[in-house]
């Protein structure tokens, strides 16, 4: 049964459930579904997201089947009706922003359950005990909930590999116990602001890649993370080394704080997992010699972020860092010189940069575009052709189309470019950048657990010219990458180099247009428009920031990692 928008406040009093599938009303105004026990034996999928004047789930006794419930943005939802603890076929259990609901039911038997998402249940100042069961679960989603510390049982949860405790701002620690998800590939704790430690036992996470502790109270590097030998992300974004806000702990600490005092790194990163790609230390308050004189076990850095902070000087180590391929230095108003720099583009807000700008430097190109300045070292050219780069982005809200950057826009699945070829060898074109923004025509389907489960999704680029019979195709497998439960609709950015058409065809130089058609092999999701640009190396800083910087990404770090992995 489907009727998105019902109006009325619960269903009829004669209407029969018994054979019911599917019950999906997005956006009704139901208060409360029924009345008493109701013979629910079929029922499988329930989807009353954004039912604003919901208050109660109904009894799910005789429900035994059920396995999806979607509720998110029900606000007035205050009770789970206890029989929701005893669903042991429940594979997703969506409850994001209900702002009214404060427990979970006491006893919990969710055998199967395998996604929890309970972001924005800001009332909810508890988790439940009793996880034993829960297993199978591998996604749990707590951004922005009321609770103050996790329960010791949480490390039964030896199925998790994604745990989100964003902007939880009451949280003051971490048990011990959570050094036992020894899945958990994602540890997400951006916003935790009263957070000052990590567990000793951090190292023990042997398959985690991505440990966000961006904005939390952690004032020193923990030596914990030298044993993550996986760990290809790590933000510490404005942990700026403040003193701890417990007076005992700055008792028993010592730590009284030092307003020139950042955070704390150790004085050599040699120990530093080999596989870090991504470092963010922006915004921490680092000062000279903040930085380690030792990088050495940062071999694999590709993402360097050091943004914010009060250096003078990088320490000449930097330019050891031969796979690094971005730095970023905005607003390091006290920055004077650089090391020198060999394929990698510096990139900085220029109107801050006074001290760099006013110093001769070894840098032979400065590009200053809006407000922003791309240094690029020329003693070993960047090989942009040689990169495929692919960049991804949720938008926040309906109505949000193509970025600013793409002067060439087209509605649909479709769109062609013409190519000049009057421009001197100096000027060719790099690069083919595309932005598409696609709409999920089904989000129920796109929630239900057939699609989370899918491994991959393929976008597919069609590219004809006017070259005959010159047809190819470029496949990505990208859609997985966006949670089950992203809003839509959405977009991608694609950066395909020249190189790609180059190894496709001896007449690039001939071609006067590229058409270029994308079909997603997906039922449930439709392309709704793109842009096309050429990119070129004079504009290749206009590029960067366009995609860096766009307003509506959601997680700058990971939209990195997929820029540079691919």
């Amino acid at each position: 049964m489907e009727w998105h928008g019902y109006p009325l406040k619960s269903l009829p009093m004669g209407f029969p459930p018994d054979k019911l599938v599917e019950l999906n009303m997005h956006c009704s105004h139901i208060q409360q579904l029924w009345q008493g026990t109701k013979s629910l034996y079929k029922l499988e999928h329930v989807n009353l997201s954004n039912s604003r004047y919901l208050v109660e789930t109904p009894d799910f006794t005789n429900a035994p089947n059920l396995k999806r419930l979607i509720l998110h943005g029900c606000t007035k939802l205050r009770n789970l009706h206890s029989s929701l603890g005893a669903l042991k076929r429940l594979i997703l259990l969506n409850l994001k922003g209900c702002t009214s609901l404060t427990s979970l039911p006491c006893n919990i038997s969710w055998d199967s359950l395998e996604i929890l998402i309970l972001s924005g249940c800001t009332r909810l100042w508890k988790f439940p005990e009793t996880v034993r069961n829960m297993n199978r679960l591998r996604q749990l989603d707590l951004d922005g909930i009321a609770l103050e510390e996790l329960p010791s049982s949480i490390g039964h949860l030896t199925g998790l590999t994604y745990l989100s405790l964003r902007s939880c701002k009451r949280l003051l620690s971490l048990p011990s116990a959570i050094c036992g998800l020894t899945s958990l590939k994602t540890l997400a704790l951006f916003g935790c602001s009263q957070l000052e430690e990590m567990p000793e036992g951090l190292g023990n996470l042997e398959h985690l890649e991505e440990l966000d502790l961006s904005e939390t109270a952690i004032r020193k590097f923990p030596s914990s993370i030298t044993r993550l030998q996986n760990l290809r992300m790590l933000s510490f974004q404005r942990c700026s080394g403040l003193p701890p806000k417990s007076f005992l702990k700055r008792l028993v600490t010592g730590f009284w704080g030092n307003p020139n005092t950042g955070l704390v790194l150790p004085t050599s990163m040699s120990s530093t997992p080999c596989s870090l790609n991504v470092l963010d230390l922006s915004y921490c308050h680092l000062m000279d010699g903040g930085v380690p004189d030792d990088l050495s076990g940062l071999s694999s850095l590709q993402f360097l972020d050091l943004s914010g902070n009060d250096f003078t000087f990088l320490p000449e180590s930097i330019s050891q860092l031969s796979k690094l391929f971005i730095i970023y230095l905005r607003c390091c108003s006290q920055l004077r010189s650089l090391p020198e720099l060999t394929s990698i583009i510096v990139y900085g807000n220029a109107p801050d940069c006074i001290s760099l700008k006013a110093r001769s430097i070894d840098i032979n190109i400065l590009v200053v575009d809006a407000g922003s300045a791309i240094l690029k070292s020329t003693r070993k050219p960047l090989r942009l052709n040689e990169r495929i780069i692919m960049a991804e982005i949720d938008v926040a809200a309906r109505g949000v189309g193509i970025p600013m950057y793409f002067q060439n826009q087209s509605m649909g699945s479709s769109i062609t470019i013409s190519l000049n070829s009057d421009l001197d060898d100096s000027r060719k074109w790099v690069a083919y950048a595309l932005y598409i923004f696609y709409e999920i025509n089904d989000l129920e389907s796109w929630e239900s657990t057939r699609f989370t489960r899918l491994d991959c999704e393929e976008l597919v680029f069609h590219f004809v010219t006017d070259e005959v019979p010159f047809k190819a195709l470029l496949k990505f497998d990208t859609l997985q990458k966006f949670s089950n439960t992203i809003d839509t609709p959405a977009g991608y950015w694609i950066y395909v180099p020249r190189k790609w058409f180059d190894e496709k065809s001896n007449e690039v130089d001939t071609w006067s247009y590229i058409e270029v058609s994308i079909t997603i092999g997906n039922p449930i999701t439709k392309v709704e428009k793109c842009g096309a640009q050429l990119v070129y190396v004079q504009n290749f800083p206009e590029f960067i920031d366009a995609v860096f910087w766009h307003p509506h990404f959601t997680n700058k770090n990971s939209i990195v990692a997929s820029l540079i992995y691919d």
